[in-house]
């Protein structure tokens, strides 16, 4: 079984691991524009409309910003496929609202700033650490 759940994950993405990581720094930035806490965002719970709401944008964003295919955007948030693909459908909707709109593509703007990798960021930590790489 464990096999058969990495395989799919394989298939998904090239690293799962990056993945689940992004949507989490996607929660995050939509926690900060939008006042609802991370946890409540990613809780699979049943949320309250702000969280949901919330959700929902994160899930759009990363489909959105990333094009990541929506399986592959439903593993990164622990979500299933067609969840995922009602919340893109909601967001889009909503985004006929010009307030709404503006909103997103602020927020679009601001996720979209964070740099893909920054290889000596981490071999500066160990230098100063005394660790050496």
């Amino acid at each position: 079984m464990l096999a058969q759940i990495l395989e799919e994950a394989w298939a998904i993405s090239p690293d799962p691991r990056r993945d689940r990581l992004v949507a989490a720094f996607v929660t995050h930035a939509v926690a900060l524009a939008t006042g609802v806490a991370p946890v409540d965002i990613a809780s699979d719970r049943r949320a309250t409309k702000s969280a949901a709401r919330a959700r929902q944008i994160a899930i759009y964003l990363a489909h959105v910003i990333f094009h990541w295919p929506l399986a592959r955007v439903a593993f990164a948030f622990g979500r299933d496929r067609t969840t995922c693909a009602h919340a893109c459908h909601r967001i889009e909707d909503m985004r006929e609202d010009r307030v709404f709109d503006a909103r997103m593509t602020a927020l679009e703007a601001c996720v979209r700033q964070a740099p893909e990798t920054i290889p000596d960021l981490t071999g500066v930590a160990f230098q100063r650490a005394g660790l050496g790489r």
